[in-house]
């Protein structure tokens, strides 16, 4: 079960055929999760995903296996980018990686991005915002969570994550199991983290490959982000899910890692399509 320094518990997957690792194809992949989750949620994607690159993943800190810091903890994005940037030299070295997150995992991957964008091939997002003031509900989780607790909070989650009918109900109890055990604290202080979040400054000088993957319902980041997005980046590609809501990496898992390799492929050929918004099936 290996950990970096800082305490954060990661995975490595590499399924790659023998003679593609004998050629080196493929750079390595991080994968962040957002709130609420954890490694697992991106279990889907392995078998896509890691049979052209190798895969990190890992539980941000707070969740999961890794350190959840004190009550008192000050969370700051530059602490964010460290844990990603950690986790990434663990598992790979100095090379520059392909980062994937999603939720607030996108928003840090980002944010990652912008400020060392020689640890990095690509970006990419998944049903994550660049103005965390456009959030919706965000803003009042404190309240929410001392009013009807961390379980309430998470029942009520579930309906903005998914669609009836949209995950299997093993895997729909998965996740709404380990969401509810997250410490409320962890959650009240990235939700508020995120809520002053505003990357627009820095995109134009975005030169990094992007990708946003969109659903269409999600009631926390509106396709108006996207939409901003790409007046600000306009080489980034945006790809939107039809009837998804927030839970996208696992709800469309399939779908999002083939649109995430499908990408990854154009980036390593250096032949990036002209900018344009895809729609998936979903």
């Amino acid at each position: 079960m290996p950990r970096t320094a800082r305490g954060l518990h990661y995975e490595v997957t590499d399924l790659r055929a023998p003679w593609l690792r004998e050629r080196q194809t493929g750079r390595p992949v991080v994968l962040h999760h957002g709130v609420g989750a954890s490694l697992g949620i991106f279990a889907e994607w392995m078998p896509i995903v890691a049979a052209r690159h190798p895969v990190a993943r890992f539980d941000m800190r707070g969740f999961g296996l890794s350190a959840v810091p004190p009550e008192s903890h000050a969370w700051s994005m530059t602490e964010l980018i460290a844990d990603l940037l950690e986790v990434a030299e663990a598992a790979f070295g100095a090379e520059p990686v392909h980062a994937m997150g999603e939720s607030i995992g996108g928003t840090i991957a980002l944010a990652a991005g912008l400020r060392h964008p020689s640890r990095f091939a690509s970006v990419a997002m998944s049903n994550a915002a660049i103005m965390g003031g456009q959030i919706g509900y965000a803003p009042g989780w404190r309240a929410e969570i001392a009013r009807i607790g961390i379980e309430g909070w998470s029942e009520r989650l579930m309906e903005m994550r998914f669609a009836p009918g949209a995950v299997p109900a093993q895997a729909l109890a998965w996740f709404g199991t380990g969401q509810a055990r997250s410490p409320a604290h962890v959650v009240v202080g990235l939700g508020e983290l995120l809520v002053g979040m505003d990357l627009t400054a820095e995109l134009p000088d975005c030169k990094l490959p992007l990708l946003l993957m969109m659903p269409d319902r999600s009631p926390f980041v509106s396709l108006a982000q996207a939409s901003a997005l790409a007046e600000l980046v306009p080489q980034a590609e945006i790809a939107v899910f039809p009837g998804a809501r927030h839970g996208l990496p696992l709800s469309h898992a399939k779908e999002a890692a083939g649109t995430l390799l499908a990408f990854l492929g154009r980036v390593e050929a250096g032949r990036l399509a002209p900018p344009r918004a895809a729609r998936r099936d979903g």
